[in-house]
């Protein structure tokens, strides 16, 4: 009986400690939700303060650009297309890199390849076989042959709207060091951190386009939405070129990719603008384009996100080729990364702050390893062709 009254004396002494102890745990719980919601509206705060910055950093570069064609007395127009000499490189990259398409008129002239002619091509190399597109009917029905140089010479020199012939051969200069060194240097793509990717993966750069009166490229944009050039060699091309923002009025064909060893998106438009459907794409009526000529030894550097389209007013010799460089590394490193070749990536935590060559580089270094492989098979594949090719011309 005493034990009893004890333990119930105890429990009652107990009781206000308990209470304490229960008022603690309550205010723990209140400022743990006080602390949580801070930290939302924290996050909410450090959300809106990273769009503004983002809005202000486009205005910024926007209202930077007006500053800059003030400063050079320059005027982006779809009227024109602005032909230069003597451009200095820190105006280029100002005011055209990225940003418009310039035809530069005093560099080509200046290269051994200027001088190619098809008696050279059909003396030298008339036995070797490149790819050649041809066409009969309407630009979808585009067939990809090897032919030698000497067959696709006899064609070259006629065409009519809907049967042409075009030369485009990615690896015939590049695998030629003799032809390669005929290009000269662009100072305009001295910076070019393709440079830095691995032999497996880099883009080959310096195609050869050779087209019949009436070829013509698909409309699109380019590759990994690099920075393109143009180099005529012979001939004259002529230019349709959308600025970026309309993708609608171009019918854009979504989700489609390159097949790339190291992938990325295409974007091509199945609209042919130089024989428009208008009953089946109404709304290309809308959209603002530049068009312009390019004749030989101009080279068009064409700007990423413009969307265009090359037509060869007569027999037309050119080079295409391509740079990454400070203006576009982000733009190229955002279509590498969204077209799923990574299937986890872990970068380091200060990445954005690296200077744009080491983004590249660390970038590059964590590939994996099937991408640089199949990159590998790809390469080999094309070569040993190019071998039996060329034992075969010295045999024939």
């Amino acid at each position: 009986m005493g034990t009893s009254h004890r333990n119930k004396r105890e429990k009652r002494k107990a009781s206000p400690e308990k209470k304490i102890r229960g008022n603690q745990d309550e205010k723990k719980v209140r400022n743990m939700e006080t602390r949580h919601f801070i930290w939302i509206g924290f996050l909410v705060i450090a959300a809106v303060i990273v769009m503004w910055t983002y809005c202000v950093a486009e205005n910024d570069q926007s209202r930077n650009l007006d500053e800059l064609l003030k400063y050079y007395n320059v005027t982006h127009s779809l009227s024109k297309i602005d032909r230069r000499s003597k451009l200095s490189l820190q105006e280029y990259m100002d005011v055209y890199d990225a940003k418009f398409p310039v035809l530069i008129t005093d560099v080509v002239p200046l290269w051994p390849a200027f001088n190619w002619t098809k008696d050279f091509f059909l003396k030298n190399y008339g036995g070797v076989k490149v790819t050649v597109k041809t066409v009969e009917g309407d630009l979808s029905k585009a067939e990809s042959l090897a032919l030698p140089i000497s067959m696709f010479i006899q064609k070259s020199h006629s065409g009519s709207f809907q049967t042409w012939t075009y030369l485009e051969d990615e690896m015939f200069i590049t695998q030629r060091p003799e032809l390669l060194n005929d290009i000269g240097k662009v100072a305009y793509l001295e910076e070019d951190y393709f440079e830095l990717f691995p032999a497996e993966i880099k883009p080959w750069n310096a195609m050869l386009l050779w087209g019949s009166v009436y070829s013509r490229s698909p409309l699109h944009i380019d590759p990994y939405n690099w920075t393109g050039t143009n180099a005529v060699l012979m001939g004259t091309k002529r230019w349709k070129m959308y600025p970026p923002g309309q993708d609608d009025y171009l019918y854009v064909i979504n989700d489609q990719k390159s097949g790339f060893p190291l992938d990325c998106y295409k974007y091509n438009s199945p609209i042919d603008a130089y024989d428009v459907n208008l009953d089946k794409y109404p709304k290309f009526q809308k959209t603002k384009w530049l068009e312009f000529d390019q004749y030989a030894g101009e080279l068009l550097l064409i700007p990423t996100g413009w969307f265009h389209q090359a037509f060869n007013v007569e027999e037309t010799m050119a080079i295409s080729s391509q740079v990454m460089n400070t203006n576009n590394y982000k733009i190229v490193l955002e279509e590498i990364l969204k077209a799923g070749n990574f299937d986890d990536i872990n970068l380091p935590i200060d990445y954005a702050s690296l200077l744009p060559e080491k983004q590249v580089e660390t970038l590059m270094s964590v590939l994996p390893g099937k991408i640089l492989e199949k990159g590998r098979q790809v390469t080999e594949s094309v070569l040993n062709q190019l071998k039996y090719d060329e034992l075969y011309q010295q045999q024939g």
